[in-house]
């Protein structure tokens, strides 16, 4: 069985939209009075697996793949979401994104997006953007730290709160590429899956061949892939 780590492609010829959150709900944020962090929910994969947010969302430009990268994981087109369910339907949920256009934006808001990011990214924002949904994926294999070297440096028995050291690439400033280190995942330990995340590596996606051959041939947009090993 091969496995893959999936990564957003950006575009090679014309940048793909980004999604941008206007507005997210049903956060309980509270303080743990064990190990002192903020708590949004228990720990990371619990946090990006939440159905019950009600998400708010503008496109950053009018280029639009199938999948596509915001500050919650991935988000699907209508497209991709009828190609998943038909074919990984076991594997994945989708929860609802309210699409907001350029006119939806207040002034105070567009103002903001102004001051951070300049008044082209404003000019780039679509008055009748697609819609969208949050792909909702499950825990799917376990991954071997002691081969990723990957730590877990923070497991908080109060809030069960887990952070994790990562190492980092290597960016080449001749070829402009960065070289990754290599992940492995205990593949005794694949519940059958063929997209899925890993708990400890946050909001990154992983799958199985299977998934690549049906993304190819269904021609969706969006994603580039990666092999890694198993152990």
């Amino acid at each position: 069985m091969n496995f893959y780590i999936v990564s957003i492609d950006w575009g090679k010829k014309k940048r793909f939209a980004c999604g941008c959150l206007e507005e997210v709900f049903n956060f309980n944020r509270t303080i743990c009075l064990n190990c002192g962090i903020e708590i949004v929910a228990p720990n990371n994969d619990q946090l990006f697996e939440d159905k019950t947010w009600n998400v708010k969302m503008y496109m950053d430009r009018c280029h639009y793949a199938d999948f596509i990268n915001s500050q919650i994981r991935k988000i699907v087109s209508e497209r991709a979401k009828e190609v998943l369910i038909d074919h990984f339907n076991n594997a994945v949920d989708f929860a609802d994104i309210e699409m907001i256009s350029l006119r939806d934006l207040t002034a105070e808001k567009l103002k903001a997006i102004r001051d951070w990011s300049g008044y082209t990214a404003v000019k780039k924002i679509p008055n009748d953007p697609p819609q969208y949904f949050r792909l909702l994926l499950k825990q799917g294999a376990d991954l071997d730290f002691e081969k990723s070297n990957v730590e877990l440096v923070l497991n908080c028995p109060t809030c069960g709160r887990k952070d994790y050291k990562h190492p980092i690439g290597n960016f080449n400033l001749e070829t402009n590429e960065t070289t990754w280190p290599p992940i492995y995942i205990i593949e005794s330990s694949w519940k059958g899956y063929d997209i899925f995340y890993i708990e400890g590596k946050g909001n990154t996606v992983f799958c199985t061949e299977r998934f690549f051959e049906i993304y190819s041939q269904n021609k969706l947009t969006g994603l580039e892939f990666r092999q890694i090993s198993v152990s």
